[in-house]
Formats: structure tokens, sequence, C-alpha cells
């Protein structure tokens, strides 16, 4: 049996992604909108309107709810959208220390 592996899943702010470059995105924010096909999610640094597939329940979702997206990045009329592969619960990350992680971890990449 044959299996295809996916392409790795990037880290992204919201901004930091470029359509013409990223195939699969991490990105971790809050529910702004909600559909019950799609949401819309901010990470501080931008927005983006996520589509999801039936197979991902988004019935306990609620707008202001912490979650992670990995995903397809598509191009779109505004820029691009992604396409749900997984939805996390994040409720309990705190954003303000992510935020700082990743700073710290940009800087560290600098250093070496």
């Amino acid at each position: 049996m044959d299996f295809q592996k996916r392409l790795p899943a990037t880290e992204k702010v919201i901004a930091e992604i470029e359509p013409e470059k990223d195939i699969r995105v991490k990105i971790v924010g809050k529910v702004v909108g909600l559909t019950p096909d799609s949401f819309v999610l901010d990470d501080g640094a931008g927005t983006v309107h996520v589509t999801t597939d039936p197979e991902i329940n988004m019935e306990s979702m609620k707008v202001n709810d912490s979650v992670r997206v990995t995903g397809r990045v598509f191009a779109s009329e505004n820029g691009f959208e992604l396409r749900a592969e997984s939805v996390q619960n994040a409720n309990g990350i705190d954003m303000g220390l992510l935020k700082r992680v990743r700073e710290l971890e940009k800087q560290a990449v600098h250093l070496i």
C-alpha cells in the first residue's frame, strides 16, 4: 500500500502567510466570526477566513474561543483563505506568552 505524505505544516502568524509560497500552515488565534462551515480567525497579526470540511466538528466552537488550525493555503480575491485539515481547542493557551516565545525564537535564529 502506497501512502502519499503530506508536506509539513509551517507554524506562522497570519500576516506572514504568503499564498504563492505557503502550502500548509499552522496558526493559533481567536475565533471572531462563525458560520456552520467556516469561521474567521484573528491571531493579533491579522485575520483569515477558514473553511472546514463536514468531518470537522464545529458544534462546540464559539466566538472568542482560541483554536489551533492546520490547513492548506488558497489564494482568494481578498488575498488568501485556509481550508482546515484540523481544528484543535486552544482555550488554555496564554496568547501573550505564545507571542513572546515566537519573538524569542526569531531572535535566537538570528544569533546562530
